[in-house]
This record gives C-alpha cells, sequence and structure tokens, in this order.
C-alpha cells in the first residue's frame, strides 16, 4: 500500500492541475503514519486515514478505486459506480473477483506500484474512458443492490 500510495501520489504530481488522493490505511499505523509524514507534490492534497467505518462514503466522493480484490470492496464499488483497479488478490479465495472486475469492463488488475500510477494518471486523463467504466461498474452493481436487498427480506421473513 505504502508503495502504491507513493507511486500514484508523485504520478498525479506530473498532472499540472491540483488534485487529491484518499488514502486508507485500514489497522497498518506504521503505513498511515509514513504516508502522513510524507512529503507529497504541492499540486497533490493526500488525505491519510486509518480504519474507517464509512467507507461507502469514501467510494461515492471518489473519482476512481485503487484496492485489493476483496468481494466486499469490489461489491462497494461497484455499487458506487466506482472504476476500479485491482493491485492484488489473495491466492484462491480472491482470484476470480480480479476477473470479475476485468470481465465486467469497469477495471483492471495492474500489481506493480509504478504501472498502477501510470494507469490511474491515464485513466484521469481520458473522462469519456472513466464514465464509460463508470457506467459498467454501475451496472455490475445493481445487481449486488438487489442480492443485499434480497438477503435482508429474507432475514427479516426468518425473525418474523
Amino acid at each position: 500500500l505504502q508503495k502504491i500510495a507513493v507511486s500514484v501520489g508523485e504520478k498525479l504530481g506530473t498532472l499540472g492541475a491540483d488534485v487529491q488522493m484518499a488514502v486508507v490505511c485500514g489497522k497498518n499505523e506504521q503505513v498511515r503514519d509514513f504516508l502522513r509524514a510524507h512529503a507529497w507534490p504541492h499540486n497533490v492534497n493526500v488525505v491519510v486515514n486509518g480504519f474507517v467505518q464509512n467507507m461507502d462514503e469514501w467510494m461515492i466522493a471518489a473519482d476512481c478505486l485503487v484496492s485489493k480484490a476483496g468481494p466486499g470492496s469490489i461489491a462497494e464499488a461497484s455499487i458506487a459506480g466506482l472504476p476500479t483497479l485491482v493491485s492484488g488478490f489473495l491466492p484462491g479465495q480472491e482470484r476470480g473477483n480480479v476477473q470479475y472486475v476485468v470481465d465486467k469492463g469497469f477495471g483492471e488488475y495492474v500489481p506493480e506500484p509504478e504501472r498502477i500510477a501510470k494507469t490511474i494518471v491515464e485513466w484521469m486523463q481520458n473522462p469519456a474512458k472513466m464514465a464509460a467504466m463508470s457506467k459498467l461498474a454501475a451496472e455490475a452493481g445493481a445487481m449486488h443492490a438487489q442480492a443485499t436487498k434480497t438477503i435482508a427480506r429474507e432475514i427479516a421473513a426468518f425473525l418474523d
């Protein structure tokens, strides 16, 4: 995460425009502290958080997401219509999530920090591509949102 954030922040600094990047480090305090102390390019405002309980709100505010292929993150990103760059996955249990993002067309799998940074900047410079990926994410997300409602209804019915 640390290498990815630094690479993306440095590459965003080459855009010339003022940009903002949010990094959620979870419970990794060492990375959080390093990134908070890092000297970022003057035109890149970086917000670094540890664990947050409002990840959905951070996703709604974002233009895109860089994340490992956790199923909850992928589902939330698609519900939010968020183009997603998958940076890694746990072998076995998350491999299919990478293929899901790629096959549905709302993201890419890029494991190297420098290539992640390059890809994110390319996305930012291509609003049409971002809009198309966002639309595809939202289409995939509609299915997840419906599944969530169905589960809630079934739980409620079980409790009656």
